[in-house]
């Protein structure tokens, strides 16, 4: 057992913790999205972001749909074309240069039925942790999300998973 008292074994304890908590991690990203692609039936993780954050912002620029799901503009127009063949999006007007889009009564549905499946998957995951081990887990989550300032990270988010008022008021309402 490596001892506190030798600041070398210390820092080479802290370490080894450090990529056993990423590993853990990275096995818990993996069984969300396993869970959640057999979800999604023929819809692209790609199609699924999109359709979400098309939900969250009725009326979106394709490129700002780009940049939600990471893909070129020219990738999302592809995407978006498949999207509205499938009569889940469907083109609005344009604004300036920018074409705006928007979810159709089916695109909502589908949209709806894929955030869902995706939340239920992580609340399964979560379960078996009692109100302590749930508020504890939250605040751990809260400031990694904080210290990693990806903007693209919430593209499968409903809501912004640091503001859990906005959590709160959805499901009172």
């Amino acid at each position: 057992m490596l001892s506190k008292n030798h600041p070398k074994n210390f820092k080479l304890d802290i370490q080894m913790n450090v990529k056993h908590i990423a590993n853990q991690l990275s096995a818990i990203s993996t069984i969300l999205e396993d869970e959640s692609a057999d979800l999604y039936g023929d819809l692209s993780p790609s199609a699924v972001a999109a359709l979400i954050a098309m939900k969250r912002a009725p009326g979106i620029s394709i490129g700002t749909v780009a940049k939600e799901v990471r893909l070129s503009h020219s990738a999302t127009v592809r995407l978006i074309d498949r999207l509205e063949k499938d009569w889940l999006v469907r083109r609005l007007r344009r604004r300036g240069r920018e074409v705006m889009v928007e979810l159709t009564v089916r695109g909502q549905r589908r949209a709806e039925e894929v955030s869902e499946a995706r939340n239920k998957s992580a609340s399964q995951l979560l379960e078996g942790l009692d109100d302590t081990g749930l508020e504890q887990m939250s605040a751990l989550f809260s400031r990694v999300l904080q210290l990693s300032q990806t903007p693209t990270c919430t593209r499968f988010c409903e809501t912004d998973p640091l503001n859990p008022v906005v959590e709160q008021e959805l499901e009172t309402a």
